[in-house]
């Protein structure tokens, strides 16, 4: 029989004159990659989308999926406005939309190719769909979190774009994808 050897837990606080900073954090959160994604919506007639690192699956039953912004983001002021919005996963190749939704201004519908799924517009080629009704928005520090009741998904095998330390990457497989 093997045991596993359990090490007590290592207090990572650090002492009153060396708190932890913003940009300690950030460089090693950075060490953890995340889906790439655009969430987008029809807003007073007006498409509206934005760049997102933060998505996460909160339940299965009911399906919730949740994502974060910046408080202070004109942006999310508006998604959160909107009762329905799509996250739409980025592909490995859909680079260039991730930055171009990640800018405050410019042309971001002009980017990619588009559809219009139940009234939403959607990314074409993208990993994932997935639509849904706002459930609620909430606090959480300096950013708010959105939580959608998903409504419906659509997905490809297509391989996804993911963030890794400040910069969008390209996963490698030696195997293949089940």
């Amino acid at each position: 029989m093997t045991t596993a050897v359990q090490h007590p837990p290592r207090d990572i606080r650090q002492d009153d004159d060396h708190p932890v900073d913003a940009a300690t954090i950030r460089r090693a959160m950075g060490r953890v990659p995340t889906s790439v994604a655009v969430v987008t919506a029809l807003c007073d007639g007006e498409p509206v989308g934005m760049t997102i690192g933060s998505l996460t699956s909160v339940s299965l039953d009911p399906p919730l999926v949740a994502f974060f912004a910046f408080a202070g983001s004109s942006t999310f002021a508006k998604l959160r406005r909107c009762h329905r919005f799509c996250v739409n996963v980025l592909a490995e190749d859909q680079a260039e939309i991730c930055h171009g939704f990640a800018r405050l201004d410019g042309a971001k519908f002009e980017l990619g190719q588009w559809e219009n799924h139940h009234g939403i517009p959607t990314i074409h080629g993208a990993v994932a769909t997935v639509l849904c009704e706002q459930d609620h928005v909430f606090e959480a520090g300096d950013h708010l979190g959105m939580i959608g009741r998903v409504t419906d998904v659509e997905f490809s095998d297509h391989r996804p774009l993911v963030y890794y330390r400040g910069q969008t990457s390209q996963l490698h497989s030696s195997g293949s994808w089940e």
